[in-house]
């Protein structure tokens, strides 16, 4: 979609949220003003040094082709720039002040295999890559100072685009699109006190399940942050936490939410699993979190979802347009079956949330609480 097309699309839709009838409207925040990376231009007739086969690549590389390649980068401090990845992996593992830019990695259709996987590194950057029709994206596991910058995240289809696990990263100035399930996956912190990720400034645009999904993000010390994404069309939420995070130290503040649970417009192939909740930004099983001045409109569920959550803050939020504004309540019933993480009857009880000046009005229902005890 041509930037400036999206601009005015996503500003219509939340100027188109501000007349109300059961609270009192205010002005929307500004919109963020976020661009979609540059496209990667490669020659049309790059050599192709590896087809079928292993690889090892320990100095400088530039614009070259691997084709069902076994890529592994074994040296610290070189790039690897301008190349085309063609059903191939690329390997880093124990390796520092590495850079991946400018190259184009597709078609690597394997189930449950990531066709880029950074392992027990450092300092890695991956800036400005067309990462496209994929099973699996991006996997980050064990690793500290990953930069993911100005890449776009396109039609990895089975796994997620982005799955960072005990890892700390940041992640900015991306454009994830038509991604299943997730557009980014984070999960299980690492070390206490040496993890923390920063998403920041990207563009999610019609992922099939969660555009950020946050799992068994435990006892945080350092704190971890969603601040300022323009986030629209995504079919089951927008943002989420879940699965035991108890203790998740998470700021979410300054995004744009727009459309959760509409059915997405393209997806190449068809998008498995159904319709999802639907919400702007979904809280479950879970502590710690922080939910500021975030704008949350024309949802097909709840704008603000808080089930089972404590030392929850809900401050100067915009809510509008969406089923019900704001739905506070206890455990859900299927927490405790989930095959994944299931909850415990000792993390289950009623929602702790502070709310302070939020704006939420003009929703079928505004504020919806469901369980005893809350704030």
């Amino acid at each position: 979609m041509n930037r400036h097309i999206l601009s005015v699309a996503l500003v219509a839709i939340l100027l188109g949220s501000c007349a109300g009838t059961l609270g009192t409207p205010c002005p929307l925040p500004t919109l963020p003003v976020l661009r979609e990376p540059e496209p990667v231009r490669l020659p049309g007739d790059l050599p192709t040094v590896c087809t079928g086969g292993e690889v090892v690549l320990d100095a400088d590389t530039d614009g070259v082709r691997f084709e069902e390649c076994r890529v592994y980068v074994k040296r610290s401090g070189i790039q690897v720039t301008g190349s085309e990845f063609v059903r191939s992996r690329v390997f880093l593992e124990g390796v520092s002040d590495v850079c991946l830019a400018h190259n184009v990695i597709r078609d690597h259709p394997v189930h449950e295999q990531a066709t880029i996987v950074i392992g027990d590194s450092r300092d890695v950057v991956l800036r400005h890559n067309h990462i496209h029709d994929n099973a699996v994206g991006v996997a980050v596991g064990g690793s500290h100072g990953i930069r993911i910058e100005d890449n776009v995240f396109e039609s990895n289809y089975q796994h997620n685009a982005l799955a960072i696990y005990k890892s700390s990263a940041q992640v900015s100035g991306n454009l994830f699109r038509y991604n299943h399930p997730h557009g980014v996956l984070v999960h299980f912190v690492a070390e206490q006190g040496k993890t923390a990720v920063s998403i920041h400034h990207n563009l999610f645009l019609m992922n099939v399940e969660d555009a950020i999904n946050f799992e068994d993000w435990a006892g945080a010390n350092d704190q971890s942050s969603i601040c300022q994404n323009v986030i629209s069309g995504t079919n089951w939420a927008g943002i989420n936490v879940e699965y035991n995070s108890w203790g998740a130290n998470i700021l979410i503040e300054g995004n744009h939410i727009s459309r959760s649970g509409h059915p997405i417009e393209q997806f190449p192939p068809s998008p498995p699993g159904g319709d999802g909740w639907g919400h702007g930004i979904k809280l479950e099983d879970c502590s710690g979190v922080s939910v500021m001045d975030n704008v949350i409109v024309n949802s097909r569920e709840n704008g603000i979802d808080v089930r089972n959550c404590r030392d929850v803050t809900l401050q100067d939020n915009t809510v509008t347009g969406n089923d019900i504004g704001l739905f506070i309540g206890g455990p859900s019933p299927e927490s405790f079956i989930r095959d994944v993480s299931p909850l415990s009857q000792e993390n289950a009880g009623p929602s702790a949330v502070v709310r302070e000046d939020n704006c939420i009005f003009g929703n079928g229902e505004n504020v919806l609480n469901a369980t005893e005890g809350t704030d």
